[in-house]
């Protein structure tokens, strides 16, 4: 059965890819897949964070479901999640903070910046001296981590973001992982090998590999991200999602996400 979405309050969520629709209705966040199988990605992705030390490291992360939706008379996959911003809270945008707290030429500062451990550095700073958040370094670490053993490369500064209440800051739970597990079949397409799609890869915000991001982070403020996940855990996780999607397709998408997480624990572990 397929949910149908009535309103009018279309939202283009920014990002390096294009532009994702995304809709909030009933305290729900919906957002439509956009160049292959994002929403499982996200629920996929959401899933096996449950078993990884987000949670013990006192951060959150926002929790995905599947749906099937029906917009502009057409009926499309996507997913859901639950608007977790409480009444006195709102979503700040570290390009957001930077451009406000920093001023208009803050990219020109970060560039400026002797290496990738000197700019992770200066976020962090910038951020703990406009928000008051201590641990922002760990958080940040956290998150480049998760993005890399998901091979998520979609990470730019629109979707790092801190929580503001009121006259203070809080840490925002992690999101946007859409474009993990190879699910742009665009820009990497089903009938390639997925490992050569893995090579390709690269992070964001920093916009080199997903090694070196990580190794200038954990150099700054050690190591964050633990995770229990087996293979078996995952094929779980995609079981379900993948019914969404053609079954044709649904062998080529299980290996690349499994070949995708298989390689990028590896590097994680070198």
């Amino acid at each position: 059965m397929s949910i149908k979405l009535t309103t009018g309050d279309r939202i283009a969520e920014t990002s390096s890819k294009g532009n994702q629709e995304k809709w909030r209705e009933k305290g729900r966040w919906y957002k439509l897949d956009l160049f292959g199988y994002e929403g499982m990605a996200e629920t996929v992705i959401s899933t096996l964070l449950g078993q990884t030390n987000v949670e013990a490291l006192g951060f959150r992360y926002v929790p995905y479901r599947m749906e099937r939706l029906e917009v502009h008379r057409r009926v499309r996959n996507g997913c859901s999640s639950p608007d977790f911003l409480q009444p006195s809270e709102s979503i700040l945008t570290l390009a957001d903070l930077f451009r406000k707290g920093v001023g208009p030429d803050w990219q020109a500062t970060v560039a400026r910046q002797p290496n990738f451990a000197g700019k992770v550095r200066w976020m962090v700073e910038q951020t703990v001296r406009l928000t008051g958040l201590q641990r922002f370094g760990a958080y940040l670490t956290l998150l480049f981590e998760a993005d890399m053993l998901f091979g998520n490369e979609d990470r730019h500064l629109n979707n790092i973001a801190v929580l503001r209440r009121g006259d203070g800051f809080d840490y925002c739970p992690l999101f946007d992982f859409g474009a993990g597990l190879l699910s742009n079949i665009r820009d990497y397409p089903l009938d390639i090998d997925p490992k050569a799609h893995v090579r390709l890869l690269r992070a964001r915000p920093l916009d080199t590999t997903f090694t070196r991001q990580v190794h200038a982070a954990q150099s700054l403020y050690g190591p964050q991200l633990a995770w229990h996940f087996t293979p078996a855990d995952l094929a779980n996780a995609l079981a379900e999602a993948l019914t969404f999607y053609a079954q044709r397709d649904a062998a080529y998408i299980a290996e690349r996400a499994a070949v995708c997480v298989e390689m990028q624990q590896k590097k994680m572990k070198q």
